[in-house]
């Protein structure tokens, strides 16, 4: 199918309001049961602390017992209204240079709190505490600082009222303590780390949290429904800030990196590789405060290496691998690029759209994308950025402002042939840029816009100018409105369009890239044309959503033109695609007598080309139910029709696109537990002929509070009858215009085996371990070619036509039409067997206040022998007899700042 059915969820805790006194409960609950969107929430208060405050988790200052105390919280789980069954505290103080929290979380069981140690940011089966603010007051963003039992951190900020991004960090302290009566924490949030306007008085948006893992209680200062939606919009009120500054935001975070690499020589008498290299570096990150909404991060000599490992795969399609973000200069904020097209609305549910992602960071830095011709080759293994800066906050006009730019330099490969040295170029200098801006329009709507570009120093002489272009340009526009006063139903959509410029050759390549193939003998609406030198072409999405209740209805119309090309700076896998789809969701998320919830929706989608042919057309539905013991179920089900395809030759005529059955179900035991389970199994049935089967267990166990493990191993066997293997230009292939397009019958079994532990020895002292096995063989027993066009029609060579051979090398020599008139050629035997082991240990010491050892260790193995042959034990055999490339890396960043 083209794309994916993708369903981008909000992290959606739909969050309730606790008021800070009893008189104000009942007044807060008839607002929640009337359901009022224009919520009046608990006000509470704070006080300058009348003395320093150590930050201690003891609460023993004097200024503690006499700070207004908030202490009404209801829960949202179990028992959606009620009581917590455990008493809260909160009270907040402040000095001049930050705010402090104080929470006291009575428990009458103190010995079952569950302390699990966990790296800082990550969700951990845990009782947690967490406070949410929103300095601006602007019901719309805000930050999130949470704190575990066992002293963890975790912070994020918020954007579109809902929407919490995790890559946003802090630098604060905390405290916890545990006794008889429960547990105590403690913070400390410097102002320098919030952004808001310089008044004499504040108003402050305020909400709380608190988890009791072993209830599975979730319990709220500001209550709000499961069924509805909202948080920042939704929160109580904090009175009584005043005379406070953000002050002088500067942070200094300078390092040093030392990097030793043994990697195994494929050929002894490679010049470039005796089996070790060494490399240092040292350079310096910094933040500074743009007035009082703004933050500027540059970074100079920057060290933007990956510490974690991306997994191995095995891809036969033609699009590219995507591959998530790691490097934390990009990641942290990273959602004020990301979220284009997606504001107002809970969830965003698009069936098989080709989204293209406008920024992909991944583009900055990224492998040199040129080749040198030679015996042995010496190529980066990515590009280096000189510098970047990054522009982020609000304007004192509410403009939430994004702003990135990073040069990358010149990168040269060496090149040796016949004992003769030489360098090529192979990556440019390029400038990537990427602007976004957001605004809201009263309490109902936002737009925003979004500007890329991309610009590269090419010339004639290193021939990169015929296949990259010099010139790329995006720009886009989006918004949401609400379609009612509480925000029930909400219209979002976005727009965008885009340009690229080069040389006729570099552009001629982008017209039979596999995003559109141009070069479709039987596509008479795009053309293609090797003279120009200029390609456009547009994106734009629109949808109608309801947020809250217990039917939620979802519908939306999408499209990408033929010509828009975004992979300059972007991520894009197809164009030329037109579609909508409607859907609907029944749900029930209160307990009955078998289920915690329940949830059930269906969809119906559709996608076409831009000549009107339909490219998909189809069915999905899903079952989910929380059961009371915890146990969770899932049921997907996919149903298709037959409609055409226009990928499939790669460039060549139309064929049938078979129609698809698929059944997956996944099953998963309590997470609270020590020990727990989960399983999938996939049935998948393909008209035609192919089919595929997958299987895969989890499980996880956390032995003590600072060891999880976790272990995902997986099974999947493919029977495909049609998967591509090359084009063969015969001009006596007169049905398929001149080319005969050539099949195999593939059958594939892949095995992978993740594995993850975890090993906490404190909140600042961690060691990840991260290992994956990948098996993945296949075997084409039968090769064809395409018979007809706009048919799923493959004869075979030496049973339906023609003859086939094994030459002297193992590859096949065909002849098409027997003593017909059609010339043999050759093919490379394309079975393969491929085994990787991928390795990446990291052990992390915060060692003071944002300052930060890394030690890092990384091992990758690979072997392609015995292609065709799939045998569990002895590829692993073989796969653990293959030297190993290591690397290992050290880097030290001291922070300065207050």
């Amino acid at each position: 199918m083209d794309g994916t059915m993708r369903k981008a969820q909000r992290r959606t805790t739909p969050r309730a309001f606790r008021s800070t006194a009893p008189a104000l409960a009942g007044a807060f609950l008839l607002s929640a049961a009337t359901a009022a969107w224009a919520h009046q929430g608990p006000t509470l208060h704070t006080s300058r602390a009348s003395g320093a405050i150590s930050v201690d988790g003891r609460l023993d200052e004097e200024a503690w017992a006499a700070a207004p105390v908030a202490d009404v919280f209801l829960q949202r789980d179990p028992d959606e209204g009620a009581p917590a069954t455990e008493r809260t505290e909160l009270r907040l103080l402040y000095d001049d240079h930050a705010l402090f929290v104080g929470a006291r979380l009575y428990d009458h069981e103190a010995d079952q709190i569950v302390r699990q140690l966990s790296r800082r940011d990550e969700i951990a089966e845990t009782d947690t505490f967490s406070l949410y603010l929103d300095p601006h007051h602007d019901h719309r963003s805000g930050v999130v600082f949470e704190v575990s039992a066992a002293g963890v951190q975790r912070d994020a900020a918020l954007d579109d009222d809902i929407l919490e991004d995790p890559t946003w960090d802090a630098v604060w302290s905390s405290a916890v303590t545990v006794d008889e009566g429960g547990w105590t924490v403690e913070m400390r949030i410097p102002f320098s780390q919030l952004r808001f306007p310089t008044t004499p008085g504040h108003s402050w948006g305020i909400n709380a949290r608190r988890m009791i893992h072993r209830k599975a209680e979730e319990a709220w200062l500001a209550l709000v429904p499961k069924n509805e939606t909202g948080l920042a919009s939704r929160m109580a009120h904090l009175e009584g800030i005043e005379n406070i500054t953000p002050g002088k935001h500067l942070e200094l975070l300078p390092y040093v990196s030392g990097r030793a690499e043994y990697i195994a020589p494929d050929d002894p008498a490679d010049p470039f590789n005796d089996g070790s290299r060494y490399f240092g570096s040292a350079g310096l990150d910094l933040k500074y405060g743009v007035g009082t909404n703004m933050v500027l991060t540059g970074a100079i000599n920057p060290d933007f290496g990956q510490v974690e490992v991306d997994p191995a795969v095995v891809n036969l399609s033609e699009y590219e691998t995507f591959f998530e973000e790691k490097r934390p200069f990009f990641t942290e904020g990273s959602q004020t690029f990301s979220n284009f097209g997606r504001s107002g609305a809970s969830e965003y549910w698009t069936f098989y759209f080709p989204e293209p992602i406008l920024f992909y960071s991944r583009r900055i830095g990224r492998e040199p994308q040129g080749t040198g011709n030679a015996s042995f080759v010496d190529k980066p293994a990515f590009t280096t950025i000189l510098g970047a800066a990054k522009l982020t906050g609000r304007t004192s006009g509410g403009w939430t402002l994004g702003v990135l730019d990073a040069v990358t330099g010149s990168e040269f490969a060496e090149l040796s042939k016949d004992s003769v040295r030489d360098r090529t170029l192979v990556e440019p200098l390029t400038n990537y840029f990427v602007g976004r801006a957001q605004r809201n329009l009263g309490s109902r709507g936002a737009i925003g816009f979004i500007g890329t570009a991309v610009n590269r120093r090419l010339d004639a002489q290193s021939g990169l100018d015929r296949h990259l272009v010099s010139q790329a340009y995006v720009g886009g526009v989006d918004g949401h409105y609400f379609l009612d006063a509480r925000h029930d139903w909400v219209w979002t959509g976005g727009f965008s369009a885009g340009t690229v410029q080069g040389t006729r050759e570099s552009v001629f390549r982008l017209q039979q890239a596999e995003q559109r193939y141009y070069q479709r003998p039987d596509a008479d609406y795009v053309t293609l044309d090797p003279s120009r030198t200029s390609l456009s072409g547009w994106s734009g999405r629109t949808n109608i959503h309801k947020n809250t209740g217990n039917v939620i209805f979802d519908a939306g119309i999408w499209g990408v033109s033929p010509g828009l090309e975004v992979n300059d700076l972007g991520f894009e896998t197809q164009t030329d695609r037109l579609g909508g789809h409607g859907m609907v969701t029944f749900r029930k998320l209160t307990p009955d007598r078998w289920t915690r919830s329940r949830q059930f929706w269906i969809s119906k989608w559709w996608t076409y080309n831009f000549g009107g042919d339909s490219n998909g057309n189809g069915i999905s539905a899903r079952a989910t139910a929380l059961l009371r013991n915890y146990w969770q179920l899932d049921l997907d089900v996919l149903g298709s029709w037959d409609t055409w395809n226009d990928k499939l030759t790669r460039g060549g005529p139309m064929t049938i696109r078979p129609g698809i059955r698929s059944w997956t179900l996944t099953v998963g035991s309590d997470t609270k537990r020590q020990l727990w389970m989960g399983a999938q199994g996939q049935l998948r049935e393909v008209n035609f002929g192919s089919w595929t089967r997958r299987v895969g267990v989890s499980l996880h166990v956390r032995p003590w509070p600072a060891l999880t493990l976790a272990i995902e191993p997986s099974y999947r066997r493919q029977h495909n009858i049609s998967q591509y293997l090359r084009r063969v230009e015969d001009p006596t292939a007169t049905g398929t215009f001149g080319a005969r397009y050539v099949f195999g019958t593939l059958d594939q079994d892949e095995v992978a085996i993740p594995l993850r532990l975890n090993l906490v020895f404190s909140p600042k002292l961690s060691l990840q371990l991260y290992s994956q096995v990948l098996l993945s063989t296949g075997a084409y027993p039968e090769i064809s070619q395409l018979g007809t066009p706009r048919t799923f029609e493959f004869p075979v060579y030496g049973r339906d036509l023609g003859t086939i051979e094994r030459g002297p090398e193992g590859d096949y020599v065909i002849d098409p039409d027997g003593d017909g008139p059609a010339e043999r050629f050759t093919l490379a035997n394309p079975d393969f067997n491929f085994k990787s082991l991928r390795v990446n240990a990291v052990l992390r010491w915060e060692f003071r206040l944002g300052s930060t050892l890394y030690v890092a260790w990384t091992q990758r193995r690979q072997n392609e022998a015995n292609p065709g042959d799939f045998s569990f034990g002895g590829d692993t055999a073989d796969l653990f007899r293959t030297p190993s490339d290591d690397v290992f890396v050290v880097k030290l960043a001291w922070w300065f700042g207050r």
